[in-house]
């Protein structure tokens, strides 16, 4: 008896997965650039082919079948071994001098990791290209959009490599300009009348100011929102409001000033690998190189515990640190 799974192309199985994970024919779509009639067409098809219904069409969407369920296990089995299969073919087509290609937020990867990654190819004599992704999202480091991921949140995908190098606090910070005009909040409930500057991406999902003062008053609060890390300092540095940023911010540059409302809000930064990365000795050369560049026995912003913005200028009165940032922007 032929086997029900030779006939079905991977096309399919990538369509099926889209549209049980999106329980909608139309999204699922949208997101793999395919009319919601070609989606529904090559469903249909997989399920003549295996023999048995894989979704339940109704009003509010799709729902999986038992056998749906089942499927989607043994379906996500082989995305994992396609991925890997790419993922090696293009491995071995890379020579040594081929490019290591890094995903970052745009905030760590901007201010903090660039300057870092000259040194870098100046002190090793690297060749090798290094191609630096400031992405907003997480990538998908099994689908091969990127070699390596410095991400804030912890990767989900147990084929990957994943280690967490350390934690990024962020704090209140202002403008001297703005503090003068509208004067320096002394709590959390002083907030309330003051303007607010939000960022909010894929990683950093905003303040959440709704919870503590209600939707209307947050959203009077929040006078610019904004998903670009580069943005946000620039905004608060001009004096648009008061916005959480790195605890380092003020060793950057500009004329911003810690707000000591007496939280900060830490997020955890990790790095997620592919597994055939490792097989890489100048891949795994530029991971002990991320590694140390978060390492807080050298940068203790990046631990556990926080440290202020007034212990961080303690910090950078040391030789070592100093003229980190110079350069950067205009110190005022």
């Amino acid at each position: 008896m032929e086997h029900q799974w030779r006939n079905a192309d991977w096309n399919s199985i990538r369509v099926f997965l889209a549209v049980a994970r999106l329980h909608s024919f139309r999204k699922a779509s949208e997101e793999l650039g395919m009319s919601v009639n070609t989606a529904r067409r090559t469903i249909s098809r997989l399920e003549d082919q295996l023999g048995y219904l894989l979704l339940f069409r109704e009003a509010e969407g799709v729902r999986l079948t038992d056998e749906g369920r089942r499927v989607v296990l043994a379906a996500r089995d082989v995305e994992n071994s396609v991925s890997d299969m790419w993922r090696v073919a293009a491995m071995a087509e890379r020579d040594a001098a081929g490019p290591i290609r890094l995903a970052i937020t745009e905030g760590l990867g901007s201010f903090w990791l660039t300057p870092r990654i000259v040194d870098y190819m100046n002190d090793t004599g690297a060749q090798n290209r290094i191609e630096l992704q400031c992405a907003m999202r997480s990538v998908d480091v099994l689908r091969m959009e990127a070699d390596i991921s410095v991400q804030l949140e912890m990767p989900n995908r147990p084929e990957l490599k994943v280690k967490r190098l350390g934690y990024l606090h962020l704090v209140p910070f202002a403008s001297s300009s703005y503090l003068e005009q509208f004067g320096r909040p002394k709590s959390v409930a002083d907030m309330v009348n003051h303007r607010v500057v939000e960022q909010q991406t894929d990683q950093l999902r905003g303040y959440e100011l709704d919870k503590i003062f209600g939707p209307k008053i947050a959203e009077r609060m929040v006078r610019m929102k904004t998903n670009f890390s580069s943005a946000h300092y620039w905004a608060v540095a001009k004096g648009a409001g008061i916005g959480l940023m790195p605890n380092y911010a003020r060793a950057i540059g500009g004329n911003v000033e810690h707000v000591d409302l007496g939280f900060d809000f830490r997020v955890e930064i990790w790095l997620a690998t592919h597994p055939e990365v490792a097989k890489s000795s100048r891949h795994r050369a530029f991971i002990d190189f991320l590694t140390e560049s978060f390492d807080d026995s050298r940068f203790p912003w990046f631990g556990a515990d926080t440290m202020s913005p007034a212990e961080i200028e303690k910090q950078f009165s040391r030789e070592d640190l100093r003229s980190y940032f110079e350069g950067f922007t205009a110190r005022s």
